[in-house]
């Protein structure tokens, strides 16, 4: 099955201090990409570039964006369909952040879930999530 990949894992991919982690991101990672199961939205790219970009800097930040589009992800762009059902998840579920809603409508249409351990996503009816086990 497909995987889309959350902000949450980038997060812990690029700068937990947990070794174990560290090293669980980057085996989930390369077996993605191996795989070729890996989907990254463009949202996900946008956020990371905006942390990385206050935590390290706009050379490491534009750096890291080309090391993703580069990295044998597939990269989902915000299509009119995905746009159109991250509006309807808005709808439903206000207290979900938009970014959050592209990522979760980038899973429902690519019939993918979602590796991510943030609680946001429980409440999205059809939506798998998966962490690092």
């Amino acid at each position: 099955m497909n995987e889309v990949l959350d902000t949450r894992f980038f997060v812990e991919y690029f700068y937990s201090t947990d070794a174990t982690i560290r090293r669980q991101t980057d085996s989930k990672l390369r077996l993605l990409i191996k795989q070729n199961r890996g989907i990254l939205p463009t949202i996900v790219i946008s956020e990371l570039v905006k942390l990385t970009c206050e935590r390290k800097g706009k050379e490491v930040a534009q750096l890291r964006y080309l090391s993703l589009v580069r990295s044998g992800l597939r990269v989902a762009d915000l299509t009119a369909d995905v746009a159109e059902k991250a509006g309807l998840l808005k709808c439903v579920h206000k207290n979900l952040p938009y970014g959050d809603c592209i990522i979760a409508a980038t899973a429902l249409l690519s019939h993918a879930k979602i590796i991510t351990d943030d609680p946001h996503f429980s409440a999205v009816n059809n939506i798998t999530c998966t962490w690092l086990t």
